[in-house]
């Protein structure tokens, strides 16, 4: 018996290895009762909901170490071996459920004339649009590994992995990767983690005077932020700006862009200026949606500058509440079977972008390193989750519809 699958893509059929059936890989999954989703992953649920992932590499991509390599980590994470389904015995719920997986399903090897491709760094970014315009198939695990082994600007041959996010956040995801990694020195051994900074001992009383005192800023901060949460869902809505879309039109097909920055450069600002690398790349976002929308509006600068102080633009961040995972947890779970925490444990703040016309770039990543902080002191995020889990819980799952 043969296997065999296809799909096509801009006059390109790209099909999947045909092979006999008695020689595709095939994990046994034991069965397991049923398990809930998470209050967050229930609300990333639709099959809209997922993350695309591009990895470069500097040699071709191997499908049969991919196989090999997938089946001895990845497919011990409980998430990556089961699938989506409803369960109308808890009131029409979303459940996890463990099934038969077949490693190959979810390895697309696409069967293309390489040598017909004039310029392979807009093909990936059109294939990667393509991917992010298809919805996740809901009947089997969600995720999948496209492998394109062809030469780019920045590569020898690529990744594009497609994950659903209701199987983990960005830092679970990013915590499983570092545990599937191994040093090139010593190929058993994890990556080296960062190790956590001894404090200077101090005495007691400064502690308590300082817990005092932070307790304090926690109770204001958040009082203030979360009362701007409220108005913003009530009352307050973003000044309409070139940003905005029209409900009218309905869902819009994404266009997935490719910009390679230098972490080097972001690391250096991060270091001079004493912040972290989520302030530089949250100051880059907001210089850079500050000169687009200057670029969207006619007449003079000072007209521009001036149209742009009376925006009001915000964006959702999302943060995690999950304390700090262990790689070598990680990677027990995936060799051993081990219990780890796992999932969506993220609360949403509301950040409102500085979109400014200023002369010092810099001043964009002040900017969101003094936001980022009150946010960080606050419990936004704790007050959003739990908004989200009673939401859920008493009115069901059609309330984020």
């Amino acid at each position: 018996m043969l296997y065999n699958r296809s799909i096509h893509y801009k006059g390109w059929r790209i099909l999947k290895l045909t092979m006999k059936a008695e020689k595709v890989m095939e994990r046994e999954i034991e069965t397991t009762p049923i398990e809930p989703l998470s209050p967050m992953s229930h609300m990333l649920s639709s099959p809209n909901f997922f993350i695309v992932i591009t990895f470069g590499f500097k040699t071709r991509c191997n499908r049969s170490a991919f196989v090999d390599g997938i089946n001895n980590t990845l497919i011990n994470a409980p998430r990556f071996s089961s699938k989506m389904e409803i369960n109308y015995k808890k009131k029409g719920e979303p459940v996890w459920i463990p099934v038969k997986l077949r490693v190959d399903d979810h390895i697309i090897v696409p069967d293309l004339e390489y040598s017909n491709i004039q310029n392979p760094d807009q093909f990936v970014e059109d294939y990667t649009s393509n991917i992010a315009n298809i919805p996740m198939d809901m009947s089997k695990p969600l995720w999948e590994f496209h492998l394109l082994n062809m030469k780019t600007s920045k590569a020898e041959s690529l990744a594009i992995v497609k994950i659903h996010h209701s199987i983990g956040d960005g830092m679970s995801l990013m915590s499983l990767l570092l545990a599937c990694s191994r040093k090139i020195s010593d190929p058993d051994a994890l990556v080296s983690n960062t190790t956590a900074t001894k404090k200077p001992a101090d005495s007691m009383a400064w502690w308590l005077f300082v817990g005092f005192w932070f307790m304090i800023r926690v109770t204001f901060t958040t009082i203030v932020e979360f009362s701007k949460l409220m108005l913003t869902v009530c009352f307050l809505e973003d000044t309409k700006n070139p940003l905005m879309g029209n409900p009218s039109d309905g869902f819009q097909s994404w266009k997935v862009v490719h910009r390679i920055i230098s972490f080097e450069d972001v690391k250096l600002i991060k270091d001079t200026m004493n912040m972290k690398v989520n302030d530089v790349l949250l100051g880059m976002t907001q210089a850079g949606l500050s000169r687009y929308l200057s670029s969207k509006y006619d007449g003079s600068t000072a007209e521009k500058k001036k149209i742009l102080e009376k925006l009001r633009v915000r964006g959702a961040v999302a943060i995690n509440l999950r304390p700090a995972t262990k790689i070598e947890d990680l990677a027990d779970m995936m060799a051993k079977g081990s219990k780890c925490r796992w999932g969506n444990f993220i609360g949403t703040v509301i950040f409102p972008l500085w979109v400014k016309s200023e002369k010092d770039p810099l001043e964009y990543i002040r900017r969101a390193k003094a936001t980022m902080d009150r946010k960080k002191i606050s419990l936004e995020a704790f007050f959003f989750y739990g908004i989200i889990k009673f939401t859920l819980k008493f009115f069901g799952g059609k309330v984020k519809y």
